[in-house]
């Protein structure tokens, strides 16, 4: 009879698990939900809720501080962001990609860049290879981006004005940031203005 007791338990225990881990298998790990973007009149999947920051960048070469704000959503150590600044120079896209290819330490070697045409905007791929540090006291560990930017001009640049620059970007650990998950993200950008 205690054999019997000790066998029920371990098949009901043994029963429990498997659901449990059944249930956390069919839990999404990413949460995909369409976010309005309205200050650059957009919206794009993020893959959990997002939080949004802002902050001033004094960029090199330029008198005037460039307001840049995030909307990004982390998941584990990847992060997916659409940034903008409303506030730049013509050159100020080139200077904010390449802070975000030295933020993993790519190497030229290690990242293919082209430009797509869309509509009338002209898009900026970047695909880099790297490595970043997870915590201040760890190791590197290899880490992927991927990330799309273009610079609007104003209506009549002839006449001066600020340029919109506007990016979306998913990094992280090369183990984590599963590619079609990458490409889900950036692809999903839509800019009705």
């Amino acid at each position: 009879m205690r054999l019997f007791i000790l066998v029920r338990r371990w098949i009901v225990g043994v029963s429990l698990a498997g659901l449990i881990g059944l249930i956390q298998a069919c839990s999404p790990r990413m949460d995909w939900r369409e976010v309005r973007l309205d200050p650059i009149g957009g919206s794009a999947l993020f893959p959990g809720k997002p939080v949004e920051v802002s902050r001033s960048l004094q960029i090199s070469g330029q008198s005037d501080a460039v307001t840049l704000t995030l909307r990004s959503a982390r998941i584990d150590n990847t992060v997916f962001a659409v940034g903008w600044a409303l506030n730049g120079q013509p050159d100020t896209r080139e200077k904010l990609e390449a802070a975000m290819l030295a933020n993993i330490n790519a190497q030229s070697a290690q990242r293919s860049q082209q430009t797509l045409q869309h509509s009338d905007q002209v898009i900026h791929e970047v695909i880099a290879s790297g490595e970043m540090r997870l915590r201040p006291d760890s190791d590197p560990v290899p880490a992927r981006l991927w990330m799309r930017s273009l610079s609007i001009l104003p209506a009549q640049p002839e006449q001066g004005g600020l340029v919109r620059i506007i990016e979306i970007i998913a990094a992280g650990p090369a183990q984590e940031l599963r590619e079609e998950d990458a490409r889900l993200f950036i692809e999903s950008l839509k800019l009705s203005r």
